[in-house]
């Protein structure tokens, strides 16, 4: 990867800690139906950041840190576009706050 990629990447990944507040001001309201029934409305990138999220998110688990750590693994890995990065990851907390 190129230097000017990675600082791309590492800015994009920064703005989701936006995305990630929403999952740590959410209310513990438990509906795994309804955040499956979202989720499947997801673009492809969003989707993808949802299934590598949501079975870390335990009780105790902190949400930003979770959506963050696993959508930079997907930017890193190659298998999503740093520059969709920001709106996926804030796509895939609407529905993870759900969960």
């Amino acid at each position: 990867m190129r230097i000017g990629t990675k600082a791309m990447a590492r800015t994009a990944l920064g703005s989701l800690l936006l995305a990630g507040g929403a999952l740590c001001a959410a209310p513990a309201l438990a509906d795994k139906a309804a955040a499956e029934r979202c989720a499947a409305k997801l673009p492809p990138e969003a989707r993808a950041i949802y299934q590598a999220s949501a079975p870390l998110l335990v009780p105790g688990a902190d949400g930003r840190a979770v959506v963050t750590e696993q959508t930079r693994n997907l930017v890193m890995s190659g298998k999503l576009d740093h520059m969709k990065a920001t709106g996926a990851a804030e796509a895939a907390a609407s529905c993870l706050i759900l969960k």
